[in-house]
């Protein structure tokens, strides 16, 4: 089960930059997955810091909820921050 999350209307995980993920998941498992897609052109310092945002938010809520920013190719490297083929090889294990 899926939903579209709406920018600046729907839920947001709040920090110095609030984060509203594109896409809220729900797998056959029951866990949680919110998800904000990004064209490789803004990969940048706002970005990085939502991504670690929603790496911590994900973090402290539990083993249930994950957070994924996903960019077309690039793999920015921190925290939360994902390459489109490498988020889809963790979603299969998932």
């Amino acid at each position: 089960m899926w939903h579209r999350n709406i920018a600046r209307k729907g839920f947001s995980i709040n920090g110095a930059i609030n984060a509203y993920p594109d896409l809220m998941v729900k797998t056959e498992s029951g866990k949680l997955l919110l998800i904000e897609t990004k064209g490789d052109q803004l990969e940048n310092s706002e970005s990085k810091e939502k991504a670690e945002t929603g790496a911590k938010w994900a973090e402290m809520a539990g083993r249930m909820y994950k957070y994924y920013m996903v960019f077309e190719t690039k793999n920015p490297g921190y925290n939360g921050a994902y390459s489109y083929e490498e988020f889809m090889r963790i979603v299969k294990e998932l």
